[in-house]
């Protein structure tokens, strides 16, 4: 021990023998084990003495030793001092460790904040035993040697360590957050009940959302791994992980389509080459427009870059909980079967899985363990989705997590349709924007996962279709008690679309599902069930209720996502289950009449008289009478309250996924469009040119122009009074 790591020990220069000893070579003169453990011993003694004197000294006044004894574990000196060296304290330490008081308090400190985890082996099992035994004497140190251990689990803690000896340190960073992991087991089984001290210090050392990805994965892998050995954190842990993912999640406003391939990987934007406009402008304006765009296109690519970075920071976090959550390996999915109508020419219903072979006593216990585990697991995941994935508004890819978990065994897709359907249908006392998202889940899971079978399939939308042929009689009641108490109006019941928002999305998931699915709805030589529908094609008697449904004043065709609507008329049409088009003919007719009547009220002078008398400005032609609804003539309106509630519940939870470093656990369960289109011999006819105006695309992924679009823009930036006479002009 040189005299500059510790200026006061109480060394005596060594006589002349016991020089000339130490500076024998081994090879002239080896020295006997009993004398090497008798140095050792000396040595161990020497260094106990002079950390008592030191504790003494603090206690009576007198710090110097003590501030000699803090210069051997402070930052500063580590560069000068051995491993060896450093035992040797640690060990005089564990034998006063009971005689700390709180004036000792700046060594504990010391020690706690001392980067052990990257010193030689033998050093780190010494320092452990000194934390095992520090808590075990003093537990009030606990949660100061939590918090560190909390700490150590972050990058930014590695990062620190280069620093702490002032140049750059190559070491095994998984080698440091293991060895925080042993210390933290280590203590876990002195001190069983440290999780409640441990969960405040894991919450506030979590990385923000905004901090980069490499932060985040470091700290996410630790916990879920901490979640392994310390149980009674492990749902919290779960929750906690999930919660990030979704703050993320919702920050994400694009599509990933408007992302180039390779900004997903490396989180930059190429600069534009060309930096010219493809427009044709005025020369004179050349300039500040050039400006303008210019500054358009770096925010461009600013906003990218930015999304870029949030999905692939999210992907790495769901990669994780993906493999966190894929306890078994190979047992990863449990034998599911192919539905009655996976033999169609569109592909299968459900993945082809195969039965395990035959398994042995311990396979099977192994299987019985593998299989209680995840079910505790899955329920974990369940209360999460519950109490915060299902409220979340528009979340785009955490709630996959529920997506493939419920893949791994049919009873998990039952528990999850169960939840929906509960949470949607039945639970009256849930606020509607929950039941709304509730109904888009269900049709979004039914119409994606291969893993549901007909029979799932069936069951659920028979559930929905009771629902939707219940909320018809309450409109009907509704109308009926407004004509007893004579409050029909002019125009005769209005109803905001919000009182109904759970009808439609009920009803919108029903047409989803359709579209995704009609062939599990088709009866078969095999089903024994009431024939609904024309001769042809025969459906099972729970669509009896959606044909109502379209046809009903309520017009969900109207207030549906539009989207949705045009797809599933098409398809309907094309399997001849119902025609959807004069309705939506209808519809179209009236919001444009609604439209042109609303602009010349506001912005022309002139009021027309109620009394119908001509004016001039009344309109040289009546206006063409359109198609009688198909409903009865009940006089039922629905209005919304804002242009926001004209397109409700838009929102498709297990759209496609697309992040790719995740994917690989979506993509074998998960149903494509393409694998479902409608091909050209599934039809009987094809729609006239009047109906191909409002069909989405053969793709499905967008849907086309109407045509009378471009007519009603040119029409709107006309005067008002011009515009209201040549509206009916045509």
């Amino acid at each position: 021990m040189s005299e500059a790591s510790a200026p006061s020990t109480p060394t005596t220069a060594p006589s002349r023998k016991r020089k000339r000893e130490l500076e024998t070579s081994p090879d002239d003169r080896p020295r006997s084990r009993k004398a090497s453990l008798q140095d050792d011993a000396y040595k161990k003694d020497m260094y106990l003495v002079f950390v008592k004197n030191a504790l003494k000294g603090k206690m009576q006044g007198n710090p110097t030793e003590f501030e000699q004894l803090l210069a051997q574990f402070n930052k500063a000196g580590l560069k000068d001092q051995s491993s060896s060296e450093l035992r040797l304290w640690v060990s005089a330490l564990k034998h006063v460790v009971s005689s700390l008081e709180r004036i000792h308090a700046p060594l504990v400190t010391v020690l706690i904040n001392f980067p052990w985890a990257t010193m030689e082996d033998e050093f780190a099992r010494s320092y452990m035993d000194l934390m095992g035994m520090l808590i075990s004497a003093r537990p009030e140190y606990l949660g100061a040697i939590l918090a560190q251990i909390a700490l150590g689990f972050t990058a930014r803690y590695v990062s620190d360590l280069n620093s702490t000896k002032g140049r750059e340190v190559f070491f095994d960073v998984s080698l440091v957050y293991e060895r925080q992991h042993f210390l933290l087991q280590r203590l876990l089984s002195l001190i069983p009940t440290l999780s409640t001290t441990l969960e405040p210090l894991i919450i506030r050392n979590f990385p923000h959302k905004r901090q980069d990805k490499e932060e985040q994965v470091a700290y996410i892998q630790n916990v879920l791994k901490l979640s392994e050995y310390c149980l009674e954190l492990r749902d919290r842990i779960l929750g906690l992980v999930v919660d990030r993912a979704i703050q993320i999640d919702v920050e994400i406003q694009v599509e990933l389509e408007d992302l180039d391939e390779g900004l997903l990987e490396s989180a930059t934007i190429p600069e534009d080459a060309s930096g010219e406009s493809s427009e044709e402008d005025d020369p004179n304006d050349n300039l500040s427009i050039n400006s303008d765009d210019d500054d358009y296109r770096k925010e461009e690519k600013t906003s990218l870059k930015k999304v870029a970075e949030m999905l692939s920071k999210l992907d790495a976090i769901l990669k994780l909980l993906f493999d966190h959550l894929n306890v078994g390996g190979s047992l990863s999915r449990f034998p599911q079967f192919r539905s009655p109508s996976s033999d169609s020419e569109t592909g299968p219903s459900t993945p082809p899985f195969a039965k395990p072979k035959s398994l042995s006593s311990l396979e099977e216990e192994s299987l019985e363990s593998l299989q209680a585990a995840r079910r505790s697991q899955f329920l974990t995941l369940l209360t999460i989705f519950d109490r915060t994935i299902l409220r979340t508004f528009k979340s785009r890819y955490t709630q996959f997590l529920l997506f493939w978990y419920s893949s791994l065994d049919p009873e998990y897709t039952d528990l999850f349709l169960g939840l929906l359907v509960s949470r949607a249908l039945f639970e009256q006392d849930q606020p509607a924007v929950t039941r709304s998202a509730a109904a888009s889940y269900i049709a979004s899971l039914v119409s994606r996962a291969l893993f549901v079978d007909r029979e799932s399939v069936r069951r659920t939308v028979g559930l929905l279709c009771e629902y939707l042929d219940g909320q018809l009689g309450y409109a009907d009641d509704l109308l009926a008690e407004a004509r007893q108490n004579e409050e029909l109006g002019p125009d005769g019941l209005k109803i905001s679309v919000s009182h109904f928002s759970v009808f439609y999305a009920v009803a919108q998931a029903v047409f989803l599902v359709f579209c995704f699915r009609w062939r599990d709805f088709e009866i078969t030589s095999d089903d024994d069930e009431e024939l609904v529908g024309r001769a042809g094609r025969k459906w099972i008697a729970e669509l009896d209720a959606v044909r109502r449904v379209v046809t009903s004043p309520l017009n969900p065709l109207k207030h549906c996502s539009q989207n949705v609507v045009k797809q599933f008329a098409r398809i309907a049409q094309k399997t001849g289950f119902v025609y959807c088009y004069g309705i939506l003919e209808n519809n179209k007719r009236a919001e444009w009449a609604a439209s042109v009547y609303s602009n010349s009220a506001a912005s022309s002078p002139i009021k027309f008289p109620s009394s119908g008398v001509s004016t001039p400005t009344t309109p040289r032609h009546p206006p063409r009478q359109s198609a009688p609804f198909l409903a009865s003539p009940a006089r039922l309106l629905v209005v919304a309250d804002s242009p926001v509630e004209n397109d409700v519940n838009a929102f498709f939870p297990f759209d496609p996924y697309k992040l790719p470093g995740s994917s690989s656990f979506i993509e074998d369960i998960y149903r494509e469009w393409s694998m479902v289109a409608l091909d050209e011999d599934d039809s009987d006819e094809e729609p006239d040119e009047d109906d191909q105006e409002v069909m989405v695309g053969d793709t499905g992924e967008e849907e086309e122009e109407v045509r009378l679009a471009p007519y009603f823009n040119k029409l709107l930036r006309l005067p008002a009074r011009i515009r209201y006479l040549y509206a009916f002009d045509m």
